[in-house]
């Protein structure tokens, strides 16, 4: 009994404090705003302090709510709705984030977390524009606690208080999707960071080459952050849903690759203010679009508009508060961007077309062109359905159309940009350096055209492009290596690692450009050389599939805390190796869900599927073998490694001055 008070205790605090956050956030939003019409300039540091207050209000509501998770406190209505005392603890844990109350809180949460982290850097680095920062920050709060607390809350009661709990949804009942919804919030959230930013200089006048430098780091711990989460959504996709593929242009898909598109070309853009002080108010635009798309795949996969394994089912008032807001935050900050927009004009233009600028500028125009066409392709049915009740679906073919040589020019661009000096390029030079990957890039394709089966035009020459694009980054670097090397006549270990962490920036982004070309290998790889079949199997019985021999040995059953499942077991004759696949119910929501089970390699993937036959003792084996998918996953975390050494060159070069100013005589 007394824990049972003391747990209900706990939630009533964490309720009581999720509210004062809110009404300290609200203070944070409106302390410079007082201190501008009382003219009390000291009243602007409020928000600075407000900003730790937030934080640590939230922390004491998300904890309480994870308390009541993990102590089965069912007399909490979302928690009743999202576990059970059979659930393990780590997806009780997880739980927070698997239904729409905890994951918006789990948003805010992590706003909060940005907005302390912002006000402590901001007192040394930008101390007089950091309450104008935090202020907006603090409106964000606002308008995110309002729909927590009155029409989302997941503080809400039950009684009377049932013995048992419901279940999480046994989809997420899954590793993969216990880190992917935190890591797509760190990308969306993360990118409050840079709108609050612009929003400041457009407020203040603050000139931009003044603060792009500042929201680069922020762009890209974004960026990365989002990159991470829709790599974990496609590889949960992948190995959970049991349809053999990753990405299916689900309109939940598409609401996180839309930022993702104009976060790729922000960070670009953002290389070419800093290099050459032009695109100022471009990229004051590119950071309001991609946070306002941010909010945009709140509100689809909230407001109950859609139909997604993704989406969150939920009432139209609360999707109506979404819109409602996120229409308030795009009128005012796209309001103030067009009335002071004018003074953050860039002091430089493009003064030849072959050059690293250029190239940029042809990238920005690929990547907005690419979200356009996915946002047309993802709103459209909605639109259509709201005026005249007609229902389609815009799917894979129209998307593949558009995207795929979008793609191929990109992986172009990404061969030949770095190759390309600023200002202007010497076109002999560039040839001399082009010729021999050119040469490899052609040959491959032209040799999978003549020699492989048919396949698509797209493949030979995504191949092609990708390995041109490998060739182009191994003889830039191994030409800087060489140059070392003539220079101080070190080994050649040595000189390649000095001269990756010499210039951090750059390789690191050269790092990143090698891992999305080793994803596209194995985009191709998996999207034009799979192949499947699907079978009725009794023990004993062998199928081929691709030059891949299995053997179905028959099924077992198994008994854990939470489900059931009838386990099949599959041996692979060419290795030895076996495939369990499984069908679980889980009691609790009486929901039947297919397991699959994977062979991989580096090469290719066989992926096994099992369902019923209803042909006596024998199985629905569905097999897929699917080649180079494991590129995809290996290209991220080469993206994540090229993009950490990327963001390591600051303090490096902080460091390395410091240790310069103690080095230098009294």
């Amino acid at each position: 009994m007394l824990a049972n008070n003391l747990s209900l205790n706990i939630i009533e605090l964490g309720h009581f404090c999720a509210y004062l956050a809110m009404i300290v956030a609200l203070v944070q939003g409106l302390a410079p705003i007082a201190a501008h019409l009382l003219r009390q300039p000291r009243l602007a540091q409020i928000s600075v302090n407000a900003s730790t207050a937030v934080f640590v209000l939230t922390t004491i509501g998300g904890l309480s709510l994870v308390q009541a998770f993990v102590t089965s406190n069912f007399s909490v209505q979302y928690v009743a709705a999202n576990s059970n005392t059979l659930l393990p603890i780590f997806y009780k844990v997880a739980a927070l984030w698997g239904g729409h109350e905890g994951s918006l809180y789990l948003w805010v949460w992590i706003l909060t977390f940005y907005t302390m982290i912002v006000g402590w850097l901001g007192r040394k680095h930008y101390p007089e524009h950091l309450p104008i920062i935090l202020a907006v920050q603090g409106w964000l709060m606002v308008g995110f606690f309002g729909l927590i607390l009155f029409l989302s809350s997941p503080f809400t009661r039950l009684f009377p208080i049932p013995v048992e709990g419901n279940d999480l949804n046994p989809l997420l009942q899954d590793p993969g999707m216990v880190g992917h919804p935190p890591m797509l919030y760190l990308g969306y959230v993360g990118f409050s960071v840079p709108f609050a930013f612009a929003m400041t200089a457009l407020i203040t006048r603050w000139r931009s080459e003044l603060w792009v430098g500042l929201i680069r780091r922020w762009a890209l711990i974004a960026w990365g952050f989002l990159t991470t989460g829709i790599l974990l959504g496609g590889w949960w996709a992948y190995y959970e849903l049991g349809w053999g593929g990753y990405w299916a242009w689900d309109p939940v898909e598409n609401a996180s690759f839309m930022p993702w598109l104009l976060g790729t070309a922000l960070v670009h853009s953002i290389t070419v203010q800093d290099r050459r002080r032009m695109l100022h108010t471009w990229n004051i635009f590119l950071v309001i679009s991609t946070f306002s798309l941010s909010l945009l795949g709140t509100f689809l996969v909230r407001s109950g508009v859609l139909s997604s394994v993704h989406a969150f089912a939920v009432d139209p008032g609360r999707g109506m508060y979404i819109l409602a807001f996120m229409v308030v935050v795009l009128t005012v900050s796209f309001g103030i961007f067009m009335v002071k927009g004018r003074y953050q004009q860039a002091e430089e233009t493009i003064t030849s077309y072959m050059s690293r600028e250029a190239l940029l500028v042809f990238n920005n125009v690929l990547f907005i062109v690419a979200c356009s066409v996915v946002l047309l392709g993802t709103l459209y049915p909605l639109a259509l359905d709201a005026l005249n009740g007609m229902k389609i679906t815009v799917a894979a073919p129209f998307f593949n159309s558009v995207m795929v040589p979008i793609l191929l020019v990109v992986i172009l661009l990404m061969a030949i940009g770095p190759l390309v000096p600023w200002r202007k390029v010497n076109i002999e030079r560039l040839r001399t350096r082009l010729l021999w990957p050119l040469v490899i890039g052609v040959s491959v394709a032209v040799a999978m055209f003549v020699f492989m089966p048919p396949v698509h035009w797209t493949g030979p020459v995504a191949v092609g492009l990708a390995l041109f694009a490998l060739a182009n980054l191994l003889t830039d670097f191994l030409r800087a290596v060489r140059q070392r090397r003539a220079q101080l006549q070190e080994p050649f270990m040595r000189a390649c690692l000095k001269t990756l962490l010499g210039n951090r920036r750059h390789y690191g982004g050269m790092i990143v450009h090698l891992g999305i070309v080793v994803i596209a290998l194995g985009l191709v790889g998996s999207g034009l050389f799979r192949s499947d079949e699907t079978v009725s199997m009794s023990p004993g019985d062998v199928v081929e599939v691709a030059g891949e021999k299995l053997r179905f040995d028959g099924v077992t059953s198994l008994h854990h805390d939470n489900y059931e499942a009838i386990q099949g077991q599959l041996t692979l004759l060419n290795s030895g190796r076996t495939v369990k696949p499984q069908l679980r119910t889980y009691p609790r929501q009486d929901a039947p869900t297919t397991e699959t089970s994977i062979d991989s390699t580096m090469l290719r993937d066989v992926y096994v599927v099992m369902a019923p036959a209803n042909e006596g003792q024998k199985w629905a084996i569905h097999v897929y073998v699917n080649p180079l998918v494991r590129f995809i996953w290996s290209g991220g975390f080469i993206i994540l490694s090229g993009l950490f050494l990327s963001l390591t060159s600051r303090l490096h070069k902080r460091k390395a001055q410091e240790a310069a100013d103690a080095a230098e005589p009294a």
